[in-house]
């Protein structure tokens, strides 16, 4: 008998445990700098560090085990670059564009994150993600485009993928800051809004950015 009661009171712990879900759905938004690189900067971050723009972005999340998570975002943000050593056969001539970027992403701590883990105040993750980043363009008149430029004006649709790490420490029992850096491949030149034949395909995509999370559990 005394087994008995033993294993149920094993079962009811585990199960009052279970209970204490590691569930949570996370609610997040940050502001940060948004970089390009790409045909008019020779595809260099570094040539691109004094070019930054800002963008924005919020996300909800379902993070449906204490080291894994699902999210869908939304950012928005503009980037810029000017071409001033005639690279790709441009020169003077500067890109400007807006984006709307919708997202999936799966993100992993790199330690048991969440109510429960009180003593992981803060956890390393990495993510992997994919989107679609909708763009308009502007164009510089007052320099001369070469001949041959084909330009892609209006609304432009490019895929991307690519990934990032980051980092979120806990500051109250719901709240968190976090601080993530993302890098992204863009096939093709929409983002930038214009190309030459046989011009280099491909850009990337540099996302900054510092924020908050709020942590609404799902079994209270």
């Amino acid at each position: 008998m005394r087994v008995f009661y033993l294993i149920a009171a094993l079962t009811l712990g585990a199960s009052a445990f279970a209970q204490r879900s590691f569930q949570a759905i996370n609610l997040r938004g940050g502001t940060g700098t948004s970089t390009y690189a790409g045909d008019f900067n020779g595809a260099s971050f570094a040539a691109a560090a004094s070019e930054v723009r800002g963008h924005a972005a919020a996300s909800i999340g379902f993070q449906f085990q204490s080291r894994w998570e699902l999210a869908l975002g939304l950012a928005y943000g503009s980037i810029y670059a000017l071409s001033t050593e005639g690279v790709n056969g441009f020169s003077g001539i500067d890109v400007r564009s807006n984006y709307l970027q919708p997202s999936l992403r799966i993100q992993n701590y790199s330690v048991p994150y969440g109510r429960y883990w009180k003593r992981n105040g803060t956890a390393p993750y990495w993510f992997g993600q994919i989107s679609g980043i909708m763009s308009q363009s502007s164009y510089n008149t007052t320099v001369p485009y070469p001949g041959d430029t084909e330009f892609h004006e209006g609304s432009n649709f490019s895929p991307a993928y690519g990934g990032g790490i980051g980092v979120v420490h806990r500051i109250s029992e719901h709240w968190s800051w976090f601080v993530e850096g993302a890098l992204q491949n863009l096939p093709g030149d929409r983002l930038e809004g214009f190309e030459r034949p046989n011009q280099e395909g491909g850009d990337l995509l540099l996302q900054l950015r510092l924020g908050a999370q709020y942590a609404i559990y799902t079994w209270d």
